[in-house]
């Protein structure tokens, strides 16, 4: 799929441009917004196609520093299948259809700057980053918190995960909530390079991950924003969460619908 010559994230072309230029929402003609919300109670996460102009606080909002994504532990949820919601991206072609590449056959590319402000405490774990296929999350950038988190100020770990959760490295021992940092996924016939720097700390990572063609169902897609990774057995609306209920945890792990995690993207480059 081709891009205009200018990175999707800047109204002007030229490197100075690309560094001062901040996400707006008439910037995302190639992405949907799934929402934690189910205003037309249809018992589905809402969705908005390319978002311009489109504004929902605190679940998605538009800043002087970019787009803040929240999503709640008893947010609404895409299918009966899945625990936990989202304010998340999802990668559009240029016609406005859902984008379906070759994991293992094209070249791909996603560069984001984004920063993680804020965890659930109970289970304090976010998604913030991925490789979709038709069922599964192929790869994802996931921040894991430490045992007693109080959501704002943790120091936890990033770490990369790739076909279905079997293979996995660290990012980022020591990921310190707030700090800024820029990932970029450069994917080539399922070979992905990906490239990590912590702004704040000067942490660097670099790995190859290869996807395996037997994890693979479908085509691929990228997504971005907040995927929590805690869910709370009683709904934000009232309605169990059974899904949420069958993952056996102990009591203290599950959350309260009201709790949170947010992001902050900066830049998103494809």
């Amino acid at each position: 799929m081709k891009r205009p010559l200018c990175c999707m994230l800047i109204a002007i072309c030229g490197p100075a441009a690309a560094q001062q230029a901040l996400l707006t929402t008439s910037e995302l003609r190639y992405w949907k917004l799934t929402l934690p919300l189910d205003a037309d109670g249809d018992g589905k996460a809402d969705e908005i196609s390319r978002p311009a102009g489109y504004r929902n606080p605190p679940w998605f909002t538009p800043t002087a520093e970019g787009i803040l994504f929240r999503a709640n532990a008893g947010g609404a949820r895409t299918s009966g299948s899945t625990a936990y919601a989202r304010a998340e991206l999802r990668e559009l072609d240029e016609s406005g259809r859902p984008a379906a590449w070759d994991c293992l056959g094209d070249t791909r590319h996603l560069k984001l700057e984004q920063v993680l402000l804020h965890t659930t405490t109970a289970k304090p774990e976010a998604t913030i980053g991925q490789i979709h296929d038709a069922r599964n999350d192929n790869l994802m950038l996931k921040y894991i918190g430490p045992a007693k988190a109080n959501g704002y100020s943790d120091s936890g770990r990033i770490e990369v995960l790739w076909n279905d959760a079997a293979q996995r490295a660290e990012l980022d021992p020591a990921y310190i909530l707030g700090q800024p940092m820029q990932v970029e996924l450069a994917v080539n016939k399922g070979s992905v390079q990906v490239n990590y720097r912590n702004l704040a700390s000067g942490v660097e990572k670099h790995i190859e991950a290869r996807l395996d063609s037997a994890s693979v169902v479908g085509a691929c897609f990228f997504k971005a924003g907040v995927y929590i990774q805690a869910c709370s057995r009683l709904d934000a609306y009232g309605k169990p969460n059974t899904v949420c209920e069958k993952k056996g945890w102990e009591a203290r792990r599950y959350d309260a619908p009201e709790a949170w995690a947010e992001v902050l993207i900066r830049r998103i480059e494809m």
